[in-house]
């Protein structure tokens, strides 16, 4: 996991085998794990200037959820 500082996204990791990006969010700690999610939307999240935009732009609602 890569600890991110800004907004809603404490920290992010992601498992390239088996296309799975991990995100934590704040205030609750709520953990939702998204599948199949192709490695260069990982490295555009954890590069973005505003991880929040780039999660809600390219990532949210875009790939299958699992929350846990």
């Amino acid at each position: 996991m890569q600890r991110i500082t800004f907004g809603k996204i404490t920290s992010a990791g992601y498992d390239a085998l088996r296309m799975k990006l991990e995100l934590e969010f704040r205030p609750t700690g709520r953990i939702i794990v998204f599948l199949d999610v192709p490695e260069e939307v990982w490295y555009g999240l954890k590069n973005a200037d505003s991880p929040d935009r780039y999660f809600q732009r390219y990532i949210q609602g875009r790939y299958l959820e699992e929350r846990l």
